[in-house]
């Protein structure tokens, strides 16, 4: 069964896209309600594919100072004298929804990540962004090579399109657009706007 999750739109211009997915494996791994996870930093290493925790646990201390979330320390007695546990509450501010579909796609971390930061920036309620390279680029605050890469294998890989209303991310079963009317593609996405209310969903 899969499942849509919520992710605060704010990781775009602050995460790389490698610690972007690391965001959402985070994210997976926390309560549907609550938004809060209790996940061992080990567990959580092998949930995005790598051994190295020290480098997961210098990008949850980063993710911290980014405010995106909040890292609860809990002095804990146990059999073998006292240990000091970790819980991440997410930050879930005007947010999108993505579904554990993501998960297994067979792309590099980098591309999903990515994939992340461009819904991030897609008009309220839409798969679509009006920003052209450059302005994207700029948002993500990642190179115009690294992201004309980015944009070029995701094509490739059919997970969007471009046209002369801009690009379009097209794997709905990834990516949740609510049954809205068509937006005006005139309009910009205002930085700070509220985004649409949704229903949390489950997903068979």
């Amino acid at each position: 069964m899969s499942k849509y999750i919520r992710i605060t739109e704010r990781i775009a211009g602050k995460l790389k896209p490698k610690e972007a997915y690391l965001y959402y494996c985070l994210a997976l791994k926390s309560d549907f309600h609550t938004h809060e996870s209790d996940i061992k930093q080990e567990t959580l290493a092998n949930e995005y594919g790598i051994k190295d925790t020290d480098q997961i646990s210098d990008w949850l201390y980063h993710f911290q100072s980014c405010g995106l979330l909040t890292i609860i320390k809990t002095n804990i007695k146990g059999q073998y004298g006292r240990f000091q546990r970790c819980k991440y509450q997410l930050n879930t501010e005007h947010y999108v929804l993505i579904s554990s579909v993501l998960h297994n796609e067979p792309i590099s971390r980098q591309l999903k990540g990515f994939l992340i930061l461009l819904k991030c920036k897609c008009l309220n309620g839409t798969n679509t962004t009006l920003y052209s390279q450059a302005q994207l680029a700029n948002e993500l605050k990642i190179a115009k090579s690294s992201l004309s890469n980015y944009l070029s294998e995701a094509k490739a890989r059919g997970y969007l399109c471009k046209d002369e209303k801009g690009i379009h991310l097209l794997r709905d079963d990834i990516f949740l657009m609510p049954n809205t009317p068509q937006p005006d593609f005139r309009r910009r996405k205002v930085k700070d706007e509220a985004p649409i209310a949704l229903p949390e969903v489950l997903i068979d």
